[in-house]
């Protein structure tokens, strides 16, 4: 007898309820930017907000927020999530709502990206929920989002709001590390170009960076320690792309703006880039099924990328391109076929489970090496 599945149905309540949490939970964090933007908002987003807009946005949600949660709970679906989601609304209003007033402020060297984890949470869920709904490569039994996405969710909500410390890091080093490096006349060629020209020559230039770190990160067991935390999911959706180890987005994005730095690319060209790739490095991830014809051969797409997160034996060390498959077909790493997708996913050697463990996984192996190898 087939097993009837246990995915939400349209009607029953559940859907509703669980959003309402979602949204209660977002216009907290939303209300708090409003009340401290020098805290919790990201300057090199803050100067493209469009704020009554967004004051809009926030005030329709949550609205939308309370009747789901209403109607779910008519409905019968999660009581729980739905009080959580009424109760959190509330408290958003409590704290002045979508419209309180936001303070004059001084930016401070130091600050934590909640509104990069709020709006790329609701945007960016919302859309790929809805597309791993309707076109599902493989259809979890469980709903719309695959087991441990709940540390899936903690590590989004972590690298999120330590962006700030991101950028500062990485802007300091490819500043300072290389600024003997930096042409003025080579600076200005890159601004006259086009700005599709700009465009393709920033993807390929930070793309080349991230080939070979990505494969300095499967070669160099020191380092394939951190890098197995991003490979231990065992099945793919949007959000398991965000289960990385703190230390491989500090050093990769470091990494990855030398050539930003050095080339001189124009503020227009760096946001059309940090927009192209926030989509990107979603949709590779994503448990969603799509053709894309001869273009599999110009950009990375969800196959191509979950054959480098296989644990299958023909995958092993493949596809490292994060952007465009070129590099590896230079490098000889290029493993894509026509009709097929990975059977396991996860690393070969299971490693911790839990946000600590994993955290602890690249320096525990080797201080345990160090005290059984040390002369007695």
């Amino acid at each position: 007898m087939v097993q009837e599945s246990s995915r939400p149905r349209i009607g029953e309540g559940r859907i509703g309820s669980s959003l309402c949490a979602a949204i209660g939970v977002l216009s907290v964090a939303a209300v708090l930017c409003l009340r401290y933007p020098a805290f919790l908002t990201t300057p090199e987003l803050r100067v493209h907000y469009d704020v009554e807009l967004l004051r809009l946005t926030l005030a329709v949600t949550m609205v939308v927020g309370a009747w789901l949660g209403v109607v779910g709970i008519v409905l019968g679906g999660l009581r729980l999530s739905a009080a959580i989601g009424l109760s959190a609304l509330f408290l958003a209003t409590l704290l002045g709502g979508p419209y309180v007033p936001t303070p004059d402020f001084l930016q401070p060297r130091f600050y934590l990206g909640l509104d990069w984890l709020v709006l790329d949470l609701f945007f960016t869920g919302a859309a790929f929920v809805l597309l791993e709904w309707v076109f599902p490569r493989v259809r979890p039994e469980q709903g719309p989002l695959s087991p441990g996405w709940r540390l899936d969710l903690a590590y989004f909500g972590v690298n999120h709001l330590l962006i700030g410390v991101f950028l500062v890091v990485s802007t300091h080093f490819a500043h300072d590390a290389f600024a003997w490096a930096i042409s003025p006349s080579l600076q200005a060629h890159v601004v006259a170009l086009p700005a599709f020209v700009r465009f393709l020559l920033v993807i390929l230039a930070a793309d080349a960076v991230e080939y070979v770190a990505h494969r300095a990160y499967h070669e160099v067991p020191w380092l394939w320690r951190i890098h197995a935390v991003h490979h231990s999911p065992e099945h793919m959706d949007w959000l398991s792309g965000s289960r990385l180890h703190f230390l491989e987005p500090l050093a990769t994005r470091a990494l990855v703006l030398v050539p930003i730095v050095l080339l001189g690319f124009p503020q227009d060209t760096i946001f059309a880039y940090l927009v192209f790739i926030s989509v990107q490095s979603v949709l590779i991830h994503s448990n969603i099924k799509m053709d894309v014809g001869w273009l599999r051969y110009v950009i990375v797409t969800p196959q191509f990328h979950h054959w480098h997160h296989a644990s299958d034996a023909e995958a092993l060390d493949k596809n490292y391109a994060a952007h465009t498959p070129l590099f590896d077909m230079i490098g000889g790493t290029w493993h894509l076929p026509k009709d097929r997708w990975p059977v396991r996913y996860g690393t070969v050697k299971p490693i911790p489970g839990g946000m600590l463990g994993q955290f602890m996984h690249p320096f525990v192996g080797p201080v345990k090496e160090f005290l059984e190898h040390r002369d007695p």
